[in-house]
């Protein structure tokens, strides 16, 4: 089961980068909704049954790469709310987008080579 877990999570990783990247959110927003929530549960399993023997440096790593993906729900909450100009919009997009390539490097950093 934890291995389901994984794959939802990284397929709800990628459903809302894309989302984000297509600037998509509003017209998805129930969908990205959806998944940000599933995001946040799927990744606390996987916080708390992969958690075995950790590399050094790994709790700074997830710590970071947990407060960067709750940037990303954020500016999607945000986006999907909608009332903002479309500047302000674009800018929240952007950094999102940034943080989310960020927590991607920092997942795949410590899943393939800290072990």
């Amino acid at each position: 089961m934890t291995e389901y877990v994984l794959y939802l999570h990284l397929a709800l990783g990628l459903f809302l980068f894309i989302a984000l990247g297509a600037n998509k959110v509003k017209q998805w927003r129930g969908g990205v909704m959806t998944a940000a929530l599933l995001l946040v549960l799927s990744g606390g399993y996987n916080f708390m049954t992969r958690m075995k023997g950790a590399p050094s440096g790994w709790h700074a790593g997830i710590g970071i790469k947990i407060l960067l993906a709750l940037h990303v729900i954020t500016m999607a909450f945000l986006i999907a709310r909608g009332g903002a100009s479309p500047e302000k919009e674009a800018r929240w997009r952007k950094s999102a987008l940034g943080s989310a390539v960020i927590v991607i490097l920092i997942g795949l950093y410590f899943s393939n080579f800290a072990r």
